[in-house]
């Protein structure tokens, strides 16, 4: 009996709240609440999809708002991007250079009425060589002159000889080798320039002298062959110059010496 009251009992409820729901009245439309100017109406997902649904015509109050007010002020512009390089000035290059160019005028100008420092440069070995240093020299020079100092004279005989050794006993133990190897007609040198080098004979003529030299060097000892009384005319530059020294001339010609000369003295 229970049982079969519960279930009339669920029953009628739920014919009860069927009815209500039917009987119910329409829902009544709410009205939107008003928005602060310039601020837009939150969408639904849903309600973006529904083509069919107008938008709401813009308050006068919204209209005004979104419309620009020009009060003189400029708009802010957008923020640069950080990644876009920065504008290069171009380097005042072009005043510079004709600053320069207009300079060199000036410091020839200068230079050319600097007074001319003359100098004397060589040795030189032959004319050869003394024409080589005059091409190197010609484009620092005003004015270049060759000359020979000296009279050659011929050579009154020949030498053979071994160049001075580190020391006394170095010598003497080469001579020991020398005369071993089956030479004589040695001595050592003891004093002057040729000091500990190595006397291997006179000769009146040159060829006497080279078959001497000859048979030393092929039992391995280097013998030097020189003209005994021989000079010859040295060759010599003179040069009058503004833009370098005597040192940088010197150089520059290749010369083993240089020192100062009157410039009257060239003529």
């Amino acid at each position: 009996m229970l049982v079969r009251a519960l279930i009339v009992l669920l029953i009628a409820l739920n014919i009860g709240v069927a009815a209500w729901w039917i009987a119910r009245p329409a829902p009544t439309a709410t009205a939107e609440a008003a928005l602060p100017l310039g601020v837009a109406r939150l969408r639904l997902v849903d309600e973006r999809a529904d083509t069919g649904a107008a938008s709401p015509a813009p308050t006068p109050a919204q209209a005004a708002a979104a419309t620009p007010i020009d009060s003189g002020v400029a708009a802010p512009t957008a923020p640069r991007d950080p990644a876009a390089a920065p504008p290069v000035a171009e380097p005042a290059a072009a005043p510079a250079a004709a600053a320069s160019e207009a300079a060199k005028p000036v410091e020839a100008a200068l230079a050319a009425q600097a007074p001319a420092q003359c100098y004397s440069l060589g040795p030189f070995a032959d004319a050869a060589a003394a024409d080589a240093a005059r091409t190197k020299l010609q484009p620092l020079a005003q004015k270049l002159v060759t000359r020979s100092q000296g009279a050659a004279t011929a050579a009154r005989g020949w030498r053979v000889y071994l160049p001075p050794a580190a020391s006394r006993d170095a010598a003497q133990a080469t001579a020991q080798r020398i005369r071993a190897a089956g030479f004589d007609d040695l001595f050592v040198m003891g004093e002057g320039a040729d000091a500990n080098g190595i006397a291997l004979g006179r000769f009146r003529n040159e060829d006497s002298a080279r078959k001497r030299a000859a048979s030393l060097s092929q039992a391995g000892f280097p013998a030097q062959v020189q003209a005994l009384g021989e000079t010859s005319a040295a060759t010599w530059i003179d040069v009058a110059a503004t833009a370098a020294d005597g040192d940088a001339l010197r150089r520059a010609a290749g010369a083993q010496r240089w020192r100062s000369l009157s410039c009257s003295a060239m003529g």
